[in-house]
């Protein structure tokens, strides 16, 4: 909690939490992309997904990951290693409405972890 407070505070520190978060198929093929904590607890780290996407499958089949975090103009990073659990349906439901609403379009209409041609791609689905 202290490190992170002091990321938090620190104003040459855009995202202080802004983590990579590293994961792997079940043969062992790694795969790294950077997210966003939401939370933390004795209980673990929170980050939010969508099941679809390739880091989704990968946890599925693997449910192990490592987190990193760097925080340069503080000299630190920090490395976590564990299970990776889902959480329960109705906090996921609370998260995605709780976004903005273009945010919860964006998700919607358009297909995480693959390539998106333009922002006129993304209106378009969003008509239909």
């Amino acid at each position: 909690g202290n490190w992170f407070d002091q990321a938090t505070k620190c104003p040459e520190i855009g995202e202080a939490n802004a983590m990579c978060i590293a994961t792997a198929t079940k043969d062992g093929r790694p795969s790294a992309r950077m997210v966003l904590l939401k939370g933390y607890s004795n209980d673990g780290f929170r980050f939010f997904t969508n099941y679809e996407s390739r880091k989704g499958s990968e946890l599925e089949s693997n449910p192990y990951a490592c987190l990193v975090f760097y925080w340069e103009p503080l000299n630190r990073q920090i490395r976590i290693e564990g299970n990776v659990e889902r959480i329960p349906y109705q906090t996921s439901c609370e998260y995605f409405h709780s976004r903005p609403k273009s945010s919860q379009i964006g998700a919607v209409v358009s297909r995480q972890s693959t390539p998106v041609p333009n922002r006129d791609y993304l209106r378009e689905k969003n008509a239909e």
